[in-house]
């Protein structure tokens, strides 16, 4: 089995973790988060249509009733949800009556709800509770199994993942739905598993190499479970892939974020949870020396 020396160039990988948190906080700062409804309140209309409508269509039949910041999403073939801040009952009314005599909406199909403001905000905070909870959990955990210098690279690892999907989020101009906390929070889930894998395939290694560095313990591990990983992230992505392209609009928000988070996560426990493990535990002396001997030899 020829072993890697992915450690060599683990200042790479963490200068890409860098990148990728700046290009998160760039992209949030410049393009901002497009909240929906459920955290910023407002309006959610679903209308289902006779004849054959484009997005475009649509959004032009809710400007003409006075309505500028609507996002129209298809659902299914035939259907469509629109949301805006605010859309009156008479707008409504306009509305559906303009696109009944265009396509035929069904009056019986259409039906609108409406979120406050207040509420929406309470569900923002609890979306944010529900994260920083989960992320607590996580490092408890680790720490339980392992050691404290093992929750540290893992949970850079989760905000690498979480804070390159909002990153594309904001940069695409998507909203930002329940469906997409959903997600993150799946996400932590499948990254955190999959950086336990390695790093407990780190802590068998570390009972066996006696003489090894660390460095040299990561890339053996890394080796060890890489087809795991890959197989794993591949028949995860297939499924969520064809979600993308073929589910509805709720189902494609949550299959959007799992494709970027679970894509990220595949190699965020390997390249950069297990690189800033290498440079902490290298720190402590006896790995240091066996660093040192390990180079003299080299």
């Amino acid at each position: 089995m020829t072993v890697y020396p992915f450690m060599r160039y683990k200042w790479y990988f963490i200068a890409l973790v860098g990148v990728v948190t700046l290009f998160a906080l760039i992209s949030i700062l410049v393009f901002g988060l497009r909240l929906g409804i459920e955290f910023n309140g407002g309006v959610r209309v679903e209308v289902k249509l006779e004849r054959p409508a484009t997005v475009t269509q649509v959004r032009e039949a809710v400007s003409a009733v006075g309505v500028g910041d609507s996002v129209v999403q298809p659902v299914g073939d035939d259907g469509f949800v629109i949301t805006a801040s605010e859309l009156s009952d008479a707008q409504y009314d306009e509305l559906i009556a303009t696109l009944a005599e265009d396509f035929g909406a069904e009056q019986a199909a259409a039906g609108m709800e409406r979120v406050g403001p207040s509420f929406g905000a309470e569900s923002g905070q609890k979306a944010l509770i529900a994260v920083l909870f989960a992320i607590a959990v996580i490092v408890l955990y680790i720490t339980w199994r392992f050691e404290y210098k093992f929750a540290l690279p893992a949970i850079v690892a989760l905000v690498h993942d979480v804070a390159l999907t909002l990153g594309v989020y904001a940069v695409t101009g998507r909203l930002v739905t329940a469906a997409t906390v959903a997600a993150v929070l799946t996400i932590l889930g499948y990254s955190i598993n999959d950086t336990i894998i390695v790093f407990d395939r780190i802590r068998e290694n570390q009972i066996l190499m006696k003489k090894e560095s660390y460095a040299s313990m990561v890339d053996l591990s890394i080796r060890q479970t890489l087809a795991r990983s890959i197989n794993t992230a591949l028949t995860t992505l297939m499924p969520i892939g064809t979600i993308l392209l073929l589910g509805g609009a709720t189902l494609k928000d949550f299959a959007f974020a799992l494709f970027i988070g679970i894509a990220a996560g595949g190699y965020s426990s390997m390249f950069v949870a297990s690189p800033i493990l290498t440079l902490w535990k290298e720190r402590e002396p006896r790995f240091r020396k066996r660093a040192a001997a390990e180079k003299a030899a080299r």
